[in-house]
């Protein structure tokens, strides 16, 4: 039987509590940023080429600053409970494809100086057995879904999310025989912290840059079909 992919609402729920998770560690770096040494400094932030692991390259970092209507950008400080900094590397997120959504290194970029708690976009990788298919598309989404011709399926819905399968059987697993040969990785967009100027392209032109970065440091990237450019769907 073929595997049955979360919904986009079930997909949110899942980072709400994710978020939730973490919210106290964001309003403490809130607090923090705020309360400063007193004189005067303005909060640290990042650029967008710097963030997720400064996986973005110059196409993807424009589009970031589209979708956020903003050049400033942080990440969540502080680490987790195995003491693993929350701020997204690729080495801890290749580590993790495996873990639970809560348990792995998933980049969750805010727009700096923002109270709200609420990230701009998360991004999230895992290995799984199987993947979807153009021809399944419109089960999830409708006329929302726009398809790519990136890895072995790619879409985004309407500028909330994107979604990128990439083939990646050669990598390392331990297991004699690798029973998750591809690699899912999922952005989401927070509605109320995303322009309403930026568009479902401008998602996938990030997630699709973080996810060459990701076959690379997995040693898959000769197979992966991930373009250095976004084509049109």
């Amino acid at each position: 039987m073929p595997r049955t992919y979360e919904s986009s609402s079930i997909r949110k729920n899942r980072f709400d509590a994710l978020r939730a998770a973490l919210g106290v560690t964001v309003i403490l770096f809130s607090v923090s940023a705020c309360s400063g040494s007193g004189d005067g400094e303005e909060e640290p932030f990042l650029s967008a080429s710097q963030v997720c692991g400064s996986t973005l390259d110059s196409a993807a970092a424009e589009a970031l600053q589209r979708v956020g209507g903003t050049t400033k950008f942080s990440e969540l400080p502080g680490t987790d409970d195995a003491g693993h900094p929350n701020k997204f590397s690729l080495e801890h997120a290749a580590g993790t494809l495996h873990d639970d959504a809560t348990e792995r290194n998933q980049c969750d970029v805010f727009k700096a100086g923002d109270k709200t708690g609420y990230s701009l976009i998360e991004v999230d990788f895992s290995a799984v057995a199987s993947h979807p298919t153009a021809h399944g598309s419109q089960d999830d989404g409708g006329t929302e879904n726009t398809i790519y011709p990136i890895g072995v399926y790619a879409k985004t819905h309407g500028n909330v999310s994107a979604t990128l399968f990439f083939e990646c059987s050669k990598r390392e697993t331990g297991e004699k025989k690798n029973s998750s040969p591809y690699v899912r990785a999922y952005l989401y967009g927070t509605p109320d912290q995303v322009s309403p100027d930026s568009t479902g392209r401008d998602l996938m032109i990030i997630l699709n840059s973080i996810s060459r970065a990701m076959a690379k440091q997995l040693g898959c990237a000769s197979g992966a079909a991930l373009p250095a450019r976004v084509p049109r769907a």
